[in-house]
């Protein structure tokens, strides 16, 4: 088993560029090798802060008043990224804080690569309903403290050891290989690759719901969902499936009948002024111009709807 690295943010409000902890436990050769939880001071003022978040994690302004900032936090981590890969536990969340993070402090990371544990567990254990941290963690009987960042990056890098063995293999990358995943990663270029992508050719009208009782006040029910841009928590296939277990409808493409467009992380930054959108995020950002309801959400925020 390789060497690797588990992270976990948290943030000070829905920004993604507002960390104020950083979570992580090192591992080597599958066993864990040291852990620990660094604050981080996010420059924001006490009115910035979302009480919201300060709930979920409970980290308060006064206390990282005086810790480092992202810049020097980083340091510290990113010499382990240089050979060994990062986990972390949906993803698509926590590298869009680097993202959000490394554009906003103006700094040029070193090539990385990184694996999304959650998606793992829905290749592992295919039949689990949810693949959530304190889910799984609790079906696999792993100490969790949720949003207490160093527990959540450990039981992370234990669920990817868990997952790996039960695919069946000896190490991540060949656990890659037999579920048809590949690295995300950081290219030397600075292009991001998103975590197992592949839902070319996945059609709606191909698949069917898995259940004929569904839960009329389910926030996804009745509702016709769209898709653009890469999720590192799941296939295309596997959104489209969740969708339909919930009594809603997936949709191929953006129209007048569409309720929701779920982004792709990197889908879901090209709504800054002056990025280039996608084909989809362009029509459904049109449509809400000429007044149609169509609601943009994130992947973490599709994850939490489920």
């Amino acid at each position: 088993m390789e060497n690797f690295l588990a992270i976990d943010f948290e943030t000070a409000n829905a920004q993604r560029g507002s960390a104020c902890a950083l979570g992580w436990a090192q591992f080597q050769a599958g066993r864990l090798f040291d852990s620990g939880r660094l604050l981080i001071n996010p420059q924001l003022s006490d009115e910035q802060w979302d009480a919201f978040n300060i709930s979920i994690h409970g980290i308060k302004p006064e206390d990282v008043r005086g810790a480092p900032m992202f810049a020097e936090v980083w340091s510290i981590v990113a010499p382990h990224t240089a050979a060994d890969p990062l986990v972390a536990h949906n993803a698509s969340f926590d590298m869009s804080v680097l993202r959000a993070e490394f554009a906003r402090w103006g700094m040029t990371p070193d090539p990385f690569r990184y694996v999304c544990s959650a998606r793992l567990s829905r290749a592992a254990w295919p039949d689990m309903l949810s693949v959530s941290l304190p889910v799984v963690a609790d079906e696999l009987k792993i100490a969790l403290d949720h949003h207490n960042p160093c527990s959540d990056a450990t039981a992370s890098g234990q669920i990817l050891l868990a997952a790996v063995e039960r695919i069946g293999v000896a190490s991540i990358a060949d656990a890659l290989k037999k579920t048809g995943r590949q690295w995300g990663e950081v290219r030397p270029d600075l292009g991001w690759m998103p975590f197992g992508t592949g839902h070319t050719g996945v059609r709606a009208a191909d698949m069917s719901a898995n259940t004929n009782s569904f839960d009329r006040n389910h926030p996804l029910f009745g509702r016709v969902v769209a898709f653009t841009g890469a999720l590192d928590s799941m296939t295309r296939r596997e959104a489209f499936q969740v969708v339909l277990n919930a009594g809603g409808q997936p949709a191929a493409g953006v129209t007048k009948a569409t309720n929701i467009l779920v982004c792709g992380e990197q889908d879901l930054g090209k709504l800054a002024a002056g990025a280039t959108m996608s084909h989809k995020l362009q029509q459904a950002t049109d449509l809400r111009i000429k007044g149609l309801d169509i609601e943009l959400i994130g992947e973490v925020d599709f994850l939490r709807l489920l």
